[in-house]
C-alpha cells in the first residue's frame, strides 16, 4: 500500500545492525552435530530467539518460538504488515524447528522409559546406550543393545501416540483415517543386525545369537504386526522376552568380550544439522532490523507532523496577534488624533 511504501522509503537498512544480530547467536555454530547435542542447540536457539526479540526488562524465562512468532506477528501489524512474506517463511522454519524439539524430547522420554524397563531383566545382562555401528556400505543407530548369557538383543524403541500396522513385508505405517507409510521397518532392523553381526564376527563371536526387539512406550496404542520375522511388544513384556530366551547359553567371558567390541564399534559420529540455520537467523535479523526501524521511522514521522502542526498554529495566531496589535495601535492612535 501507499502508507506502506512511505513508511518503507523512511528506513534505512541497518545491514551492521542486521550482521550484528547474526553474529551474536551462539548456537549452532559448528559443522557437525553429535545426536546428544541436537537437543541442547535446539533450546539453545530458542532462548536466543527469545531474547533479542523482547525488550529488556520483559521476563522471558518461559517464553518459547510461538512467543517470538506472537511479538513479530504483533510489530508488523503495528507497521501495516511490511514483511508479511518474510515473516510467513519464517513461520513455516519455527514450524520445523518446534517439530524437531517435540521429536528430539518425545524420543528422549521413550528411551528413558524403554531404559527402565530394561532394567528389570532379572538374569546377568549388560546395557549399551545409543551404539551407533558403521562399515563402507551402511550406517545406524541402535537405541540399546542388550548383552545376556544367552545373547545380543537389539533393542529399538517406538515412543508414538498413533495406532500402527505393520505388514507381511516389514512395513511400517501409522493408522488413522488413512495408513501413512513411515519406513521399511524390517529392512532397517536387518541392517542394525547385520552390523552387530560384522562387529562380533570380527571378536570371534559368530557363535553369540542376535535378536531384534521393536518396542512401543505407549501402551494405549494398538500395534497389528503381521510380520512374522519381526518381533515387536509393549515395555511391560520387554523383560520377560529377554529373560526368557534361553536357547543358546554363552560364557561370562563371551558375554564381556562381545560388550567390548560393540563398545570399541561405537564411532559416536557427528552430521551435519539438515536445516540452514545461518539462513534461518539472516531472515530472522532481517525482519526484527526492519520492523525495528520502520517503528522508529513512523514516530520520527509523527514528531515531524506534530511539529509542523504546532508550527503552523503558531505562525497563524502569530499573524492574527499582529494584525490585532495593529488595530489596536490605530483605533489608538485614531482616538489621540481626535
Amino acid at each position: 500500500s501507499q502508507r506502506n511504501n512511505k513508511i518503507l522509503g523512511g528506513i534505512k537498512m541497518n545491514t551492521n545492525r542486521i550482521n550484528e544480530i547474526v553474529a551474536s547467536f551462539t548456537s549452532f555454530t559448528k559443522d557437525a552435530y553429535h545426536k546428544t547435542e541436537v537437543l541442547p542447540e535446539l533450546f539453545a536457539l530458542q532462548a536466543e530467539l527469545v531474547e533479542k526479540t523482547f525488550a529488556e526488562g520483559t521476563e522471558t524465562a518461559e517464553l518459547k518460538i510461538w512467543d517470538v512468532e506472537r511479538r513479530l506477528d504483533e510489530m508488523n501489524a503495528e507497521c501495516g504488515g511490511i514483511v508479511t512474506k518474510q515473516l510467513d517463511a519464517f513461520k513455516k522454519d519455527c514450524k520445523y524447528i518446534c517439530n524437531l524439539i517435540k521429536a528430539e524430547i518425545s524420543g528422549n522420554r521413550g528411551e528413558m522409559k524403554a531404559f527402565d524397563s530394561l532394567s528389570r531383566i532379572h538374569g546377568e545382562h549388560i546395557i549399551l546406550k545409543n551404539i551407533e555401528l558403521s562399515n563402507n556400505e551402511m550406517c545406524s543407530e541402535l537405541d540399546a543393545v542388550v548383552i545376556t548369557r544367552n545373547g545380543a538383543f537389539i533393542v529399538e524403541v517406538k515412543n508414538t501416540s498413533r495406532n500402527i500396522f505393520i505388514d507381511e513385508d516389514g512395513n511400517y505405517y501409522r493408522t488413522g483415517e488413512f495408513l501413512r507409510w513411515d519406513s521399511h521397518i524390517r529392512e532397517k532392523m536387518q541392517v542394525k543386525e547385520s552390523l552387530l553381526r560384522e562387529v562380533l564376527n570380527a571378536k570371534g563371536l559368530a557363535d553369540i545369537p542376535i535378536y531384534e526387539i521393536v518396542v512401543f512406550t505407549n501402551n494405549r496404542i494398538e500395534v497389528q504386526n503381521k510380520c512374522r520375522t519381526l518381533k515387536t511388544c509393549f515395555l511391560s513384556q520387554l523383560p520377560y522376552i529377554i529373560d526368557k530366551c534361553r536357547d543358546t547359553a554363552i560364557s561370562f567371558t563371551e558375554m564381556n568380550l562381545a560388550v567390548q567390541a560393540v563398545s570399541e564399534a561405537n564411532i559416536e559420529k557427528s552430521y551435519p544439522f539438515e536445516f540452514d540455520v545461518d539462513a534461518f537467523k539472516m531472515n530472522f535479523a532481517n525482519i526484527l532490523v526492519t520492523l525495528e526501524e520502520a517503528k522508529e521511522a513512523k514516530q520520527n514521522n509523527w514528531f515531524k507532523t506534530v511539529i509542523a502542526f504546532l508550527y503552523q498554529k503558531t505562525v497563524k495566531y502569530a499573524h492574527t496577534a499582529a494584525a490585532l496589535a495593529i488595530a489596536v495601535l490605530s483605533a489608538f492612535g485614531s482616538v489621540n488624533g481626535h
